[in-house]
């Protein structure tokens, strides 16, 4: 689909507007805000002064600045933080914004929704992610399997065929990566499964829904599958790609940016590395991963407004992907030669508009109070044998009082 063309915007006074981002000098990401920011001084009569910020003290800096007053005019958001932010009285809403500027089919179908309040939205999606099948051909020709799975059945099944032991029983390649340590990916990897099984962790009213069937039955299948002996049990996810990179483990679900990891690594065998749609029917995990938004304080809201929409042009769409290993939400911003060049992105392009989001919906802003209730009954289930009824109904309760 070819990228929509803006209308262009009012022109604004020379003035200054800040705009307070994560690591601005960093290789990658930074180079392509640099781009933004050159192109945004050069052609809107405006300056944007950055404020560099590092990750892990972004949200502190960004609450502590923006409660004095000093916030910045323009900030990076993501659907976790923005109903904090959005409390606090802290964001402009964009809609008239959005409208005027023609901007509302510039962006991927569903790239909205998260940013979207009461029917107000109030960001404007940048980056986003999802996690799809990443598999290695060469291990599946070998075992004799013409294709990926399909569904979990496929899944564990296939899993336990490329498992390879040696006469001690000693594992030299697992079927499959699947995260169970003590850490938030494994609150996002028994989502998947839930929704694999038809299920959610809230309702459409936001109210936890851990003690369902679904999940249920999506912890019983983790459990299957931890005790197959088809994955390592207990490593983190970082050693988990780096198992997979190396060809310790046959197939993994995970996001895109595996690809480079995998070809600095393992350069030889890179060929063999292939994507596929996630083994189950209806939504992947992710959405909008970064999003921008103005101060509700700003001193220059259309001068901030037209950073935004100069970050969602043709144009700057169309370089995002030269710098950043996720999905720019641009319609149109990957061409035919960028995915040509990239083939396994197919899957993660198609299934950025209608990802799961990772946060419970209604309860984005308490995710760091919940990821660890909920681990903790992935684990009681799996390294404890906690039958899954009984540790989701405890997880159940711990939510209802400490998150409802």
């Amino acid at each position: 689909m070819a990228a929509l063309t803006l209308a262009p915007l009012p022109a604004v006074q020379a003035q200054d507007i800040d705009f307070m981002v994560v690591d601005y000098d960093a290789p990658g990401m930074g180079d392509w805000w640099k781009l933004l920011v050159e192109k945004y001084n050069a052609e809107s009569g405006a300056t944007v002064i950055p404020r560099s910020v590092s990750a892990g003290s972004y949200y502190e800096q960004l609450l502590i600045q923006a409660a004095s007053g000093a916030g910045p005019d323009v900030l990076t958001v993501n659907p976790n933080n923005l109903g904090e932010l959005l409390a606090a009285g802290h964001i402009l809403p964009l809609d008239d914004y959005i409208d005027a500027a023609n901007l509302r089919d510039a962006i991927v179908p569903g790239g909205w929704d998260s940013l979207t309040v009461d029917g107000t939205t109030y960001a404007l999606p940048i980056t986003g992610r999802t996690l799809e099948l990443i598999y290695n051909a060469c291990h599946f020709e070998e075992a004799g399997i013409a294709s990926p799975p399909t569904t979990p059945e496929e899944f564990l099944a296939y899993a336990e065929q490329l498992t390879v032991s040696d006469e001690s029983g000693r594992v030299s390649r697992y079927g499959a990566n699947m995260v169970n340590a003590n850490e938030d990916p494994t609150f996002e990897m028994l989502l998947m499964w839930t929704l694999a099984f038809g299920g959610a962790f809230s309702d459409d009213a936001g109210n936890f829904t851990l003690d369902s069937q679904p999940v249920i039955d999506a912890l019983t299948f983790m459990k299957t599958v931890y005790d197959s002996g088809a994955t390592p049990q207990g490593m983190s996810e970082t050693d988990l790609r780096a198992l997979f990179a190396t060809g310790g483990s046959a197939m993994t679900i995970d996001g895109q940016w595996q690809f480079p990891f995998i070809e600095q690594n393992n350069a030889e065998n890179f060929d063999c590395y292939r994507t596929a749609k996630h083994p189950w029917d209806g939504p992947a995990t992710g959405g909008v991963n970064m999003a921008l938004a103005i101060n509700a304080t700003s001193d220059n809201p259309e001068a901030a407004w037209e950073f935004l929409a100069m970050a969602a042009s043709p144009d700057l769409q169309s370089q995002f992907s030269d710098h950043s290993p996720y999905l720019p939400y641009g319609v149109g911003a990957l061409t035919d030669e960028q995915l040509a060049a990239r083939p396994y992105l197919a899957p993660y392009v198609e299934s950025s508009g209608t990802a799961h989001p990772i946060a419970i919906p209604g309860h984005a802003d308490q995710f760091n109070e919940i990821w660890p209730v909920v681990v903790d009954a992935v684990l009681l289930t799996l390294r404890d044998g906690v039958p899954a009824e009984q540790s989701l109904a405890e997880a159940q309760q711990r939510l209802e009082d400490c998150c409802s």
